[in-house]
């Protein structure tokens, strides 16, 4: 049997209601946020890095978090396609499994991850300073660590490793493994908080326009434009996550909204909005056009494969 290597961290399965067929081998219009450049292509060749759900146990393939990963939210697509054919909140079994995917889409993406490593690695510079503050502190931290067995027979003296960490001549790694395991406990913390929230769901005009999604596709925004550090567990705020083509997920604590919300055309643009804003890389269309609010009015993107980004009337850095 293969082993995996290529890994979605926004699955497939999820992405296939963005595409022209509803599948997984259907196609979408893919724009790159920085540059403006589209392409055409399936969900199988977005949201996907190499190695990203590996993990390195005795007994066990790289891959098992991988696979066991996609089991759940094959689980979580069968709940989200009953709400996209009925327009209606699901049960309560179904939107438990839901919810627990959003939470994982929130909080297990490249972005989340590349914060998280920055935050351990100023702290490891940080550590590496007060090592060689003062060669006290050196030497009784090198004794420590020889008595413990992590490192023998050093030669490295105190003017050296000051250097050396001063100069920032090493670099640190991060295993995927590390990784997954403190997501998984944010994933913990953050899904009861969700569990607070209440949702309802959003849709779209029956002509349209409809949702966009992209490679970061669960937002979090204040209330009413204002601006600062945001959390999810802060009230006054609003969670939406696009579910597909014309139903998206709106979470709040405060002033609930009905199960089944009938939006115009101006607030799925606003949302489209919230949507393109927080992409790290790629936003997904079916359609060559959508809509996003640019300046206080509805804008419309082009994302047309055939032409070249400045032949297109807008792009998403307009």
């Amino acid at each position: 049997m293969c082993t995996a290597r290529r890994h979605h961290y926004i699955p497939q399965c999820y992405l296939a209601a963005f595409t022209d067929t509803g599948a997984k081998d259907g196609l979408f219009l893919v724009i790159e946020v920085k540059s403006g450049n589209c392409f055409s292509t399936s969900p199988k060749n977005v949201g996907v890095e190499k190695d990203f759900n590996r993990i390195d146990v005795d007994g066990q393939p790289i891959d098992a978090l991988e696979s066991s990963l996609a089991s759940f939210e094959g689980k979580a697509t069968e709940a989200i396609r009953k709400i996209l054919a009925t327009r209606t909140f699901p049960s309560a079994k179904d939107f438990n499994t839901i919810l627990n995917f959003v939470c994982l889409l929130a909080v297990r993406n490249p972005q989340s991850r590349k914060r998280v490593n920055k935050a351990k690695e100023q702290v490891r510079h940080i550590l590496g300073e007060i090592l060689v503050s003062d060669p006290r502190i050196f030497e009784h931290h090198m004794s420590k660590a020889e008595e413990a067995g992590y490192i023998s027979n050093t030669n490295v003296s105190y003017e050296e490793m000051k250097k050396f960490v001063e100069e920032r001549r090493y670099r640190s790694e991060f295993h995927p493994q590390d990784n997954s395991r403190s997501e998984f406990k944010i994933f913990d913390m953050l899904l009861p908080i969700f569990g607070k929230r209440t949702w309802s769901l959003f849709l779209t005009p029956e002509n349209g326009p409809e949702f966009i999604c992209s490679d970061h596709p669960v937002t979090l925004v204040w209330k009413g434009g204002r601006s600062g550090p945001i959390g999810f567990g802060r009230r006054q705020t609003e969670v939406f996550v696009p579910l597909g083509r014309e139903i998206g997920l709106y979470g709040t604590f405060e002033d609930p909204l009905p199960p089944e919300v009938n939006l115009r055309a101006e607030a799925v643009a606003a949302l489209n909005t919230r949507t393109a804003t927080s992409a790290e890389r790629h936003v997904f269309s079916c359609l060559k056009t959508f809509n996003i609010i640019h300046e206080g009015h509805i804008r419309e993107v082009v994302c047309d494969s055939s032409k070249r980004p400045s032949e297109s009337s807008d792009t998403l850095k307009a």
